[in-house]
């Protein structure tokens, strides 16, 4: 950002721009272009968020909820969330979040589920996975079950691994998925590369037991289950001691 930039952001966050307000705040915040000041920079996201700038709304809550720029105040950022959750998708997955982890009570029963599916529907893979595993977790039929593993299956796709991980699991299970264990090891894989545990053991697990169209193959199985192990996952231990014996 020029020298010139910075002064038209100020002029136009002082003269009651909130789009400004909340730039000016992030610049603050973030050290970009002006000196590191978090109580600054949250003065200014705290002024565009009083505009009702909804992404302005959603930072103040994160701030409040990190302690950053100011007191840490749960309440506070639930409030924030909630404001902002009609308009954004993040907010409404934050404070989804704050009224599972008991932060924050539900200003009525099912706010939560309803956050949910609006931060799901607005393309948050986090809470399209969340709301997915309930959803396939309640599920009394199989179109319940094929409804809730859409939802994880557009998670995945964006490279989350928990999902990616999930995908491979009803992939090897048949369930909301057609059963189908080679598209499971892709998937697996996936997941793996993240560093996700148990999908580095059921990787493992698909290595040393081969099945259709895999070949067995005990060194990468032995590798996946030591990345596991390393992480503590007891299963990928018995495993390795096994193989190793």
């Amino acid at each position: 950002m020029t020298t010139q930039e910075l002064d038209t952001l100020i002029a136009q966050a002082e003269g009651g721009s909130a789009d400004a307000q909340f730039q000016l705040g992030l610049c603050h915040a973030s050290g970009d272009g002006l000196a590191l000041d978090p109580v600054v920079g949250a003065r200014w996201i705290a002024e565009a968020a009083r505009q009702g700038h909804p992404h302005a709304q959603c930072t103040l809550g994160l701030l409040c909820v990190k302690g950053e720029g100011l007191p840490q105040d749960y309440l506070a950022a639930g409030t924030w969330f909630r404001a902002a959750a009609a308009k954004d998708p993040q907010a409404a997955f934050n404070l989804a979040q704050l009224e599972q982890a008991n932060l924050v009570a539900e200003e009525y029963p099912g706010e939560v589920a309803e956050m949910l599916r609006a931060a799901a529907a607005g393309g948050i893979p986090e809470a399209q996975f969340n709301l997915g595993i309930e959803l396939l977790v309640a599920a009394e039929s199989d179109e319940a079950k094929t409804a809730a593993a859409e939802l994880i299956f557009a998670a995945a796709k964006t490279g989350l691994a928990d999902a990616q991980y999930q995908v491979g699991l009803m992939l090897d299970t048949g369930e909301g998925m057609t059963r189908d264990p080679l598209l499971a090891v892709e998937w697996y894989s996936m997941a793996a590369g993240q560093g996700h545990v148990s999908a580095q053991y059921n990787l493992g697990l698909h290595y040393e037991l081969g099945h259709e169209g895999l070949e067995r193959d005990l060194a990468r199985a032995c590798e996946l289950y030591r990345e596991a192990a390393a992480a503590g996952h007891e299963k990928a231990i018995d495993s390795l001691i096994a193989l190793a014996g």
